[in-house]
């Protein structure tokens, strides 16, 4: 399993989320657990699982509970997610296919607010598992741009490097961001974050790999935008 992050008070579900997605990836690549270790590719959460999983909508600042149970409990074991089978967030606004040898780990973060998605590679690279957190949230162009703005500038606080990402496209949609390089538990880790704005919600996209791993991330991030699709 693993280590699950401390929940944000309601304050800070919005603000400062490119940061916090920043924060939950290293938690994700780095865990010594991880889903898939073994050398299988993630698991993702059975029909039970996801309907004890709550109601809640990341779009509105809330969040069901989490399907994994409490201390001490052990996920059901479900099949791998294969390669060619979509998969949905929890706002239900869209469906992606995982690159070949991924899958879906968004039950194994925890309940935090506002993160839709979280896909991992089963297959570690300098002690990492390369992964995509997708956070969703209510908000405009003009509430998109200032969170790019405050995840670059808290990133710089921290000391890590920061330099535009080259543009992407997600179903029609253009995507903007930003590159963070930084060493983090002995990796030298490559993140980038995107943002887009679409029906009232603000989709922030953060892929994070190994530096070793970073072409091959970014051609995994390719193939999954060009699933992605629109409920």
């Amino acid at each position: 399993m693993l280590r699950r992050p401390r929940a944000l008070p309601p304050a800070t579900r919005l603000a400062g989320s490119v940061t916090v997605v920043a924060s939950l990836l290293l938690l994700t690549g780095c865990a010594a657990d991880s889903p898939g270790e073994d050398g299988t590719a993630p698991s993702r959460p059975s029909s039970a699982a996801t309907s004890t999983g709550g109601t809640g909508d990341p779009a509105d600042g809330t969040t069901g509970s989490a399907t994994t149970g409490g201390p001490g409990t052990t996920p059901t074991a479900t099949a791998p997610v294969d390669a060619a089978d979509a998969v949905q967030g929890k706002s239900r606004a869209y469906t992606v296919i995982p690159p070949e040898g991924w899958g879906e780990a968004t039950d194994e973060v925890g309940t935090i607010p506002g993160i839709d998605l979280v896909l991992m590679s089963s297959e570690k690279v300098a002690g990492f598992n390369t992964n995509l957190v997708i956070h969703v949230a209510a908000g405009d162009a003009t509430l998109l741009e200032a969170e790019l703005a405050k995840g670059r500038d808290d990133l710089r606080e921290q000391g890590r490097a920061v330099t535009d990402a080259p543009e992407i496209t997600v179903a029609g949609a253009r995507a903007t961001g930003f590159t963070t390089s930084f060493s983090q538990q002995g990796v030298d880790v490559v993140a980038r974050s995107y943002g887009l704005h679409r029906d009232g919600r603000v989709y922030l996209l953060t892929l994070s790999s190994a530096r070793s791993a970073a072409a091959q991330a970014a051609a995994a991030l390719d193939t999954l935008v060009e699933s992605w699709t629109w409920a």
